[in-house]
């Protein structure tokens, strides 16, 4: 039987679901004896750096990798609009 058991420096794969990294993976490093039970991942949003928190709900452990089931948290998260409430902003911060 494998060991289950993550050390500091130990890889293992994020895998994300929901929220806008759904169905993305990640390979992450253990800071400390354990998986992190939730990560903040960035992406630009219309030029701007966006936080997005994702909480651990899974692990698991075949083989030699542990992969871990992260889950989108949006009240944690910065808040953005939805694709179809962002409207033209085309010009919005043009000065005159």
């Amino acid at each position: 039987m494998s060991d289950n058991t993550i050390h500091e420096g130990d890889e293992y794969t994020a895998i994300y679901h929901e929220g806008p990294f759904d169905g993305q993976t990640d390979t992450r490093t253990a800071t400390a004896d354990g998986v992190e039970d939730e990560v903040t991942v960035f992406a630009d949003v219309e030029g701007l750096q966006t936080a997005f928190t994702y909480k651990a709900t899974h692990t698991r452990h075949v083989l030699d990798q542990t992969s871990v089931d992260y889950t989108y948290e949006p009240d944690k998260s910065d808040p953005v609009d939805d694709l179809q409430d962002r409207g033209d902003r085309s010009g919005e911060f043009d000065r005159e």
